[in-house]
Formats: C-alpha cells, structure tokens, sequence
C-alpha cells in the first residue's frame, strides 16, 4: 500500500511540475512588441540641427503621436491627422504602414524618431512614451 502512495505521490508531482512549466511559459505571450507598446507623443523637435521642445513649436493644436497595440495594430496621428495602421518592431527600428504610407521609426534608448523632408529640410520628431 504504501508503495502505491509513494508512486501517486511521484506521478502528482510530476504532473505539477509539467503543469507549472506550462503555465510559465504560456504567461509570457508575444513579448516582441512590449518595448513599444502603448501611447507616444511627440516631445522634442531636431529642425536645421537645432533640437527643441514640441511646445516651442506652437504646434500645440496639432497632435502627433502614435498608438501601438500588442497585436501589431497602431494609430498614427500626424499633425493632428489620426490613421489606423500596422507596424513591426524590429529592436532598433519600427516599420509603420498608416493611410496607403510607410515611415520606418528609429528606436533607441527608448525613444521613437520620425524623419520628414519639408523643403529639402530634414526634420526629426522624437517621440517618448507617455502611457
């Protein structure tokens, strides 16, 4: 009898333990798109080489940022223009396609930065996460 108490109570606990490693490893999903994930705003501006606050720009009417969801869906509002899109994170950078566009964002030190050429001008919008 007491054999067969052993040999359940062996068999229990490697099915616990099969269980627990299943659980783990289903709690951490598609972590790819974490860094990204949630709610950026526009914060500084590199105009002619000089970088500024969004605010100082007077473009407070304006929104730019960008919506990332974990499902690869975002929302890019550019000069307070919103658009429903998909992105992909690829660590340094992030491929976003919004209304028939493409823009590839570089990321780093965890901010997002946005090249766009006005005049023969190039200007960068960085952006930092806000939620």
């Amino acid at each position: 009898m007491l054999r067969v108490i052993d040999m359940l109570a062996r068999i229990s606990a490697c099915f616990l333990l099969v269980f627990c490693m299943l659980a783990a490893l289903t709690g951490c999903g598609n972590e790819k798109n974490a860094p990204i994930v949630g709610k950026w705003e526009a914060t500084k501006v590199n105009l002619n080489g000089e970088t500024i606050s969004f605010s100082e720009l007077g473009a407070t009417d304006k929104e730019f940022s960008f919506i990332f969801n974990e499902d690869g869906t975002c929302r890019a509002t550019l000069a307070g223009i919103p658009n429903e899109g998909r992105y992909t994170f690829n660590q340094t950078s992030v491929d976003v396609t919004y209304g028939g566009k493409s823009e590839k964002l570089g990321y780093e030190n965890g901010v997002l930065t946005l090249c766009f050429n006005y005049n023969n001008e190039k200007t960068l919008y960085m952006f930092s996460k806000v939620e």
